[in-house]
């Protein structure tokens, strides 16, 4: 039955409707949501009020102002003692319990698309738990999907309900960007990271995106400054979608999609031509470290994403010698138990 509901007056922050998603989601990865309690919208206006720990208010203004997000503190009466309904909670009885036991928890948003990864075993019940997904996650399809596979790291898609093809627009703290999840991989819980990096950016430089995919990093770039990215990726789907959103955007800056293999952007690139570089390929961006670097000048930055264990040693004594110098190492996402993705910023000596 779950636990009954109860009601208690809180703190919180209220923010536009139409950000609301990704505040949720930072303030949750900074341990700054308040727990067994949700977000509600406020009637008759396009606002929503996030809850927050007592004593943890200003923490979390501080945070959203500094994505850009106006803020309201507040104080409301939300909801205690339910999660919400779970795509899982609607399967009781519908399906066996050995499959309710393998089911993901988890799941991806793109767009307006579902993306779960399911057991081979209990694909026979797609159907039935794509329809209770879309119904808790409001979309209008939901699919199935595999690891990434070969150079262009694509996953396989299957229909599990809905209509509609696999092709979408998802939404990034203002940015569109267009994404056919059967031809080009696009991950969105690293949209915090798209807007990060982008925040870094000053007006002017030069911005080489490398394993750019549909152009996440770029496109938050040219959105915020007047900047010109080059953004380098082998599939060409991708490339197309990269195009396709430049669109969709008002763009302040200037962006030069490349298809290429990173290994043969020499011939088509002046070297040591960029302020920074980007390396986008969690698994082997350190064997690209040198290759991003030569086309870095003096001075300039260069971004990593790295998956390592629970120690970073191993990241950091690879990074931390000339002629580069470690300015951040952050964890930035959990990848598998023990393992995370890590957000390396070094500049080049």
């Amino acid at each position: 039955m779950g636990n009954p509901l109860s009601y208690k007056e809180l703190y919180c922050v209220e923010v536009p409707s139409s950000i609301a998603e990704d505040a949720i989601r930072v303030l949750r990865s900074k341990g700054l949501l308040a727990r067994g309690a949700k977000a509600s919208k406020v009637e008759g206006s396009r606002r929503v009020r996030i809850p927050v720990p007592e004593g943890l208010v200003d923490d979390a203004v501080a945070t959203l102002e500094a994505l850009g997000i106006e803020v309201v503190r507040c104080r409301d009466i939300f909801k205690l003692g339910s999660r919400g309904v779970r795509y899982v909670d609607l399967l009781r009885g519908k399906v066996p319990e050995e499959v309710l036991t393998a089911l993901p928890r988890s799941y991806q948003i793109v767009g307006d698309l579902a993306l779960i990864h399911l057991p081979e075993e209990i694909l026979p019940y797609g159907m039935v738990i794509g329809e209770a997904l879309a119904r808790v996650a409001r979309v209008r399809a939901v699919y199935a999907v595999s690891v990434t596979e070969g150079e262009f790291r694509v996953r396989r898609v299957l229909k599990l309900w809905g209509e509609g093809g696999t092709e979408t627009v998802h939404r990034e703290y203002g940015v569109r960007i267009y994404v056919d999840i059967s031809k080009s991989y696009f991950n969105p819980t690293l949209s915090y990271e798209h807007w990060r990096v982008s925040e870094e950016v000053r007006d002017g430089e030069r911005v080489l995106d490398l394993f750019s995919g549909v152009g996440g990093f770029s496109l938050h770039i040219a959105f915020r400054r007047h900047t010109t990215c080059v953004a380098v990726d082998s599939n060409p789907y991708a490339i197309v979608a990269l195009v396709r959103s430049t669109t969709l955007n008002k763009l302040r800056g200037r962006i030069v999609p490349v298809v290429s293999r990173v290994e043969e952007l020499g011939e088509l690139l002046p070297r040591e031509s960029f302020t920074r570089a980007i390396v986008d390929l969690p698994h082997r961006s350190l064997d690209y470290l040198e290759l991003a670097a030569s086309f870095v000048e003096r001075r300039g930055y260069i971004h990593l994403y790295v998956v390592g264990g629970e120690d970073p040693s191993e990241i950091v004594s690879r990074v931390g010698r000339a002629p580069y110098r470690l300015v951040e190492l952050r964890r930035v996402l959990d990848y598998a138990p023990r393992k995370y993705v890590y957000g390396v910023k070094l500049v080049k000596e």
